[in-house]
């Protein structure tokens, strides 16, 4: 992963609904990841990058989010699981598109 300072940095300079967005994007990277058989140290990594991105959105407040990011730092530590590859690209999706919903970028008023 590249420098954790920078990325954290960038992260927190954004709005809270394009942090939530960016997040939603990384879950669904992982689900393609996952999907294509990308090599197993860049899902970790990925991972990785995932569960600092839900602690840095710690200000939001959102307990699922909290249930979120110890539950992907439980396939990291996990990971690789052949026979589970699968059951986490399906939740990399759920918890993109649930986080998704909360960031209101799909709303239409905000066209």
């Amino acid at each position: 992963m590249r420098d954790l300072k920078k990325i954290h940095e960038r992260f927190i300079r954004d709005g809270s609904s394009v942090r939530l967005g960016n997040l939603a994007s990384d879950l669904l990277r992982l689900n393609k990841w996952i999907l294509m058989r990308h090599r197993d140290e860049a899902i970790i990594d990925l991972m990785r990058k995932i569960a600092w991105l839900m602690e840095w959105s710690g200000d939001l407040e959102l307990a699922e989010l909290a249930n979120m990011q110890r539950e992907i730092c439980r396939w990291r530590r996990t990971w690789p699981t052949e026979q589970a590859r699968d059951i986490l690209a399906l939740r990399a999706s759920q918890m993109s598109n649930r986080i998704l919903e909360w960031s209101g970028l799909l709303d239409n008023n905000r066209i």
